[in-house]
């Protein structure tokens, strides 16, 4: 079974408060978008998960792919009769806020529960999702959404088709690392369906993601000059949006040569 799992952008990100289990109530639009690693699951002999990947740096248990066959097989009774070879073709970048290892969790999920027979619904699968990221869960639903407390609660709202121009600077930035240092401001505001549009853009992170790494400033510099430009997530990527692919490849131009470019669109 191959499957295409695909990278996702947060037009918005809102950071409302932290709360006591110490993680955060967000505010997010979750745009899915047409940058994609690609897993291959194929049933095996033996009592084990073997996993292997491009990117040297993944190929431990700790991958969140691992994680997840191994959850999945956890609620099984057949758990023996389980085994899987998972390859994972990485392409979305590292550490850069697009959410791909939650994309490839999601989508192990998603393909042993068919190979593996299991018969959850998507419903359990989201509910099995939230315990391996808070990101999850919109790659098992598979539509773009709006998100509000962890990020686990989802409205599906389709934004206008869109392209983007995506930003790598070759540098990972870590998610739990920037939750820790993020202080919440005392003026909270509010984003939701009704105002979405006039804050796609804003990101609570983006101050301090300057303070601490300059060369993102720089970048969202050059992509503001004659246009847009935003942080994804917690970093490290940005993205420029656009009406049309020409404007998205002509913006890309722009980019030093030592970062990573992507020309998308936005899918469902």
């Amino acid at each position: 079974m191959i499957l295409k799992s695909p990278a996702k952008i947060n037009l918005f990100l809102n950071i409302t408060k932290k709360r006591s289990d110490n993680y955060h109530d967000i505010e997010t639009y979750f745009q899915l978008i047409s940058l994609y690693d690609q897993i291959s699951l194929e049933l095996i002999s033996g009592s084990q998960i073997v996993f292997n990947t491009n990117i040297e740096s993944l190929c431990n248990n700790n991958n969140l792919c691992v994680k997840a066959a191994e959850l999945l097989r956890s609620q099984l009774d057949n758990k023996l009769e389980c085994n899987v070879a998972i390859k994972l073709s990485k392409n979305i970048p590292v550490g850069g806020g697009l959410g791909g290892g939650s994309s490839n969790a999601a989508s192990v999920l998603l393909g042993l529960n068919q190979l593996w027979d299991c018969k959850l619904s998507v419903s359990e699968l989201s509910k099995l999702a939230v315990k391996l990221g808070s990101d999850v869960p919109v790659f098992i639903d598979g539509f773009s959404s709006y998100a509000e407390g962890t990020g686990c609660i989802l409205t599906r709202h389709k934004y206008e088709k869109k392209y983007f121009l995506v930003v790598f600077p070759g540098f990972h930035v870590s998610s739990e690392y920037m939750y820790s240092k993020y202080k919440i401001k005392d003026c909270i505001k509010r984003i939701n369906l009704d105002n979405m549009h006039q804050n796609i853009g804003f990101n609570s992170f983006e101050d301090l993601l300057c303070v601490e790494h300059p060369e993102i400033k720089d970048l969202l510099g050059i992509l503001r000059k004659d246009g847009n430009g935003s942080v994804s997530g917690s970093g490290s990527c940005l993205f420029s949006m656009f009406d049309d692919e020409i404007s998205a490849t002509n913006a890309s131009k722009n980019i030093p040569s030592n970062c990573q470019t992507y020309i998308v669109h936005s899918l469902i």
